[in-house]
């Protein structure tokens, strides 16, 4: 096990540090301090441990991660998804937020937790795992929440190839919290099996899906996903003509007792490189890239575009606090956020 810390960049006088796990199988993870920003995840080849893959898209360099608009592989919050009309109410008072996508809010706002930049509050590194805790604190009615927020997201890597990321926050008055994480994986690499999502292996763990409005906001109706495009309960191969349909952006209901469960897996068919997701959140909102723009800059002088990533998002229920029929995410006065995401790493689904 080991880690290299690096000062890439200053911004606004503060100082952005790149870090990379590397555990003793050679899996690798890179990430920023901004935004908690993934850079690169590497895994090597079974049958090879000197060549590898990185398997999540990304910004070609630390400048274009600040400038870009997106969301890629970041740390998501205060409320991760959407809230209705950029507005919600808690203890009789009404709290307006800002309209990022139309009228409504999403992932935190106009400068959410992917934009902000996160000191590192330990390093650890043992006989079997790497830990790294993040923090950030969200001021008061920043971007519109209620409430001084401590947050920290603290990632692992350990030998078990298993990356973890751990969320905790609490705050000074209620407010809402719903933190997740928005890596954008395609496990055919950046190498010469290079394309978009099609010819991955899927499963979600999931019988029912929330049905959504125009605008991708649930409805309140939660629906069987028998003979549906949003059935995975058993695998299914990603074809052209489901993305040509529209593919998936639906928050999928998993029945939990807060406590980690497996709730979905992916993989190449062509690399045999994929990820099995553990959580104890109630959702998992499941995003085939459908409103990813035509091109991207990316990676190893790839340009990423429509579909070419996929993603898990372990979360409570999109739009709670406006939904009378879901899990709300109201975190009181000082008692503790907690939600954890185990991403198992593997070369040989």
């Amino acid at each position: 096990m080991d880690y290299i810390k690096e000062k890439i960049h200053i911004l606004n006088g503060q100082d952005i540090h790149s870090i990379t796990l590397v555990n003793d199988n050679n899996f690798k993870v890179t990430f920023y301090t901004y935004g908690g920003y993934i850079h690169n995840v590497i895994i090597p080849y079974k049958d090879n441990p000197n060549k590898f893959e990185d398997v999540i898209l990304g910004y070609e360099d630390i400048d274009q991660c600040i400038e870009a608009p997106g969301y890629f592989n970041s740390i998501i919050g205060r409320v991760a998804n959407r809230i209705s009309n950029s507005r919600f109410s808690l203890n009789g008072n009404t709290y307006n937020l800002h309209n990022n996508v139309g009228d409504d809010h999403l992932h935190g706002g106009k400068e959410g937790f992917n934009k902000k930049i996160w000191s590192i509050n330990s390093l650890i590194k043992n006989e079997n795992e790497i830990i790294c805790e993040l923090g950030y604190v969200s001021k008061h009615l920043e971007e519109g929440y209620p409430g001084e927020l401590v947050c920290t997201v603290t990632y692992i890597l350990n030998n078990s190839n298993e990356f973890i990321i751990k969320n905790t926050a609490v705050s000074n008055e209620d407010t809402l919290v719903n933190i997740t994480n928005h890596n954008y994986w395609n496990f055919h690499g950046h190498g010469d099996y290079y394309k978009n999502i099609t010819d991955h292996t899927v499963k979600i763990l999931s019988s029912k899906v929330f049905e959504n409005n125009d605008k991708s906001i649930p409805t309140g109706n939660i629906l069987a996903v028998d003979n549906t495009q949003y059935d995975f309960v058993e695998n299914k191969i990603i074809t052209q003509d489901f993305l040509d349909k529209g593919g998936v952006d639906n928050n999928y209901d998993i029945v939990n007792d807060g406590k980690l469960k497996e709730v979905s897996m992916a993989y190449s068919n062509i690399t045999k490189m994929g990820v099995t997701y553990l959580s104890d959140q109630p959702g998992n909102q499941f995003y085939t890239g459908n409103m990813m723009a035509d091109n991207y800059k990316g990676k190893y002088n790839k340009s990423y575009g429509l579909q070419h990533g996929f993603c898990f998002e372990p979360q409570l229920p999109p739009n709670g606090i406006n939904e009378e029929k879901f899990q709300k995410p109201i975190l009181r006065a000082n008692e503790k956020y907690n939600s954890t995401i185990m991403i198992r790493l593997s070369n040989d689904f």
